[in-house]
């Protein structure tokens, strides 16, 4: 959250990805830092342990998820 939020304040586009049971503590962290805003991708947790194949899945929602945000949409 942080770096992603320190390359936002000097408009370098960032995507910052987070697993659902971190949901509040990057939403506080985001309005801590000034940007309560802050968009940001989630996905299911955990990511540590998951297959390959899990991961994929993950990482296309992220991909969605962080096409919208850094396009603006």
């Amino acid at each position: 959250m942080h770096d992603g939020i320190t390359l936002e304040k000097l408009n370098v586009p960032a995507l910052t990805l987070c697993t659902y049971p971190f949901q509040p503590t990057a939403e506080a962290t985001a309005k801590t830092l000034g940007l309560p805003n802050f968009r940001f991708a989630l996905i299911d947790h955990p990511i540590g342990s998951r297959s390959e194949q899990e991961l994929r899945e993950r990482a296309q929602e992220a991909y969605v998820q962080g096409s919208k945000i850094l396009l603006g949409n």
